[in-house]
């Protein structure tokens, strides 16, 4: 079990140093991602605890991984990026690994 990630461990993940004009980006980016996480999951996954919550651990990954794509989406506003020799690359709308962590956590609906 883990907790929602940090300021500093989105920041540990996208590989950059504590900065004034970076910091409130990236934490606006991990609060989009633990709203994105929790409105795609099932609620008894997400477990108040007296520090805060505690979630699964492929959660956590994937709120991670969704905070540091929802910070590097701004690069690419219009939902596209240049990459180099390649040209103009198109961003795809969702990221097919926090989907795969997101699945099992997911609420199942028949009918």
């Amino acid at each position: 079990m883990a907790t929602w990630p940090t300021l500093d461990e989105v920041r540990q993940m996208l590989r950059l140093e504590p900065g004034p004009a970076e910091d409130p980006l990236i934490d606006k980016a991990r609060l989009a991602a633990i709203d994105y996480v929790t409105g795609r999951v099932d609620s008894k996954y997400i477990l108040a605890d007296a520090g805060g919550f505690l979630i699964p651990d492929g959660l956590y990954e994937a709120t991670l991984f969704a905070a540091a794509r929802f910070y590097r989406r701004r690069d690419s506003l219009d939902g596209t990026i240049g990459w180099g020799d390649v040209g103009v690359v198109r961003v795809g709308r969702n990221d097919p690994d926090v989907d795969a962590l997101l699945t099992r956590y997911m609420a199942v609906v028949l009918g």
